[in-house]
C-alpha cells in the first residue's frame, strides 16, 4: 500500500490507528482501529457524520 498518495489526514489516520493497535497490544490494524483514529480528527469527517446522526464522537473515543 503506497501511502503517500493519501492525504495527509489519511496518513495521520493510519499513524494513529497503528497506534491504536500497539496500545491494545494488537499484531494488525483492525477497522475498529482507524474508526477510532478518524473520530479522534476534530476537522474530520467521520466526527461531523456521527454529530449529524446525534451522538457526541468524544463519547464513543471514552468508550473504547
Amino acid at each position: 500500500m503506497r501511502q503517500d498518495k493519501f492525504t495527509q489526514r489519511a496518513q495521520e489516520a493510519l499513524v494513529e490507528a497503528q497506534s491504536q493497535a500497539e496500545a491494545y497490544n494488537h499484531a494488525q490494524i483492525e477497522p475498529e482501529h482507524l474508526l477510532l483514529a478518524l473520530l479522534q480528527q476534530p476537522e474530520g469527517v467521520v466526527p461531523q457524520i456521527v454529530l449529524g446522526l446525534g451522538t457526541n464522537p468524544q463519547q464513543l473515543v471514552a468508550q473504547a
